[in-house]
């Protein structure tokens, strides 16, 4: 039986959606030393912790009196979904978010022991402590709402996600344009040039504004500001410099 109800799982999601979006942007915007926007979505919200949480809340009902059971199953299903939620960007978006290569005992960069170490000791954290209170709010909401905002949040997410889909198709295509624009500059650049990489590099690097197909938008910019590690696995040359556009945006 399901411990919990379809309206309660909807407010799960956001509001945890929500807690991911702040955490995320708190750290990492004291990482980085800039304000960092985060998120795939255009909303104030991460869905990635939404649909992690919520699965976690399900996948342990069962085990949540039992700490060490706690944290091996949270470790299990956070591992499969983060492993999954990057499968899933890059086969349908072609864009990688976050990158694991430089850690010990990664799996193709997706997911890495150490992190899910970390989400195993943040499942236990999170329904020993968070939970708790989040369910004392949600069951206030339910009384006073009756699962009206379970529906409000379904629409204005489901409209987010559809503007933010068809972001991310124009952004993968001026990636695409980019890649084009600095293979004709490649070409017509002197042969003796083209055998010395570093040269040709800094070549493209200071003739940007000469190169670029289009300005990038506010969102594509926030992107590639918010998401250092962000990839497309079908634009090498628009990757070798993203870097240097992010630096001329600031």
């Amino acid at each position: 039986m399901m411990p919990y109800t379809l309206t309660q799982l909807v407010v799960y999601f956001f509001t945890y959606s929500v807690i991911g979006w702040i955490w995320e942007t708190f750290y990492c915007s004291i990482k980085d030393h800039h304000y960092d926007y985060r998120g795939f979505l255009f909303g104030p919200y991460c869905p990635v912790y939404g649909f992690a949480v919520t699965t976690i809340l399900v996948c342990t009902y069962r085990v949540r009196n039992n700490i060490i059971l706690l944290f091996l199953v949270g470790i299990v299903v956070a591992t499969l979904f983060e492993y999954f939620a990057s499968l899933f960007l890059e086969k349908v978006f072609h864009m990688k978010l976050w990158d694991y290569s430089h850690l010990w005992g990664n799996i193709q960069g997706r997911v890495a022991p150490i992190i899910s170490l970390g989400w195993g000791i943040g499942v236990v954290l999170l329904v020993k402590f968070v939970q708790p209170l989040v369910q004392k709010l949600i069951n206030w909401e339910e009384a006073k709402t009756h699962g009206f905002l379970a529906l409000i949040i379904v629409l204005v997410m489901g409209v987010d996600f559809i503007c933010t889909i068809i972001s991310v198709e124009r952004f993968h295509t001026t990636t695409q344009m980019w890649d084009k624009r600095i293979n004709e500059f490649l070409k017509k650049l002197p042969t003796d040039l083209k055998r010395n990489h570093e040269q040709v590099h800094a070549h493209v690097v200071a003739h940007l504004s000469e190169i670029k197909p289009k300005d990038l938008s506010w969102n594509q910019k926030r992107l590639l500001k918010s998401f250092p590690q962000l990839k497309f696995n079908d634009s090498d040359k628009f990757n070798n410099i993203k870097q240097h556009l992010i630096k001329k945006n600031d």
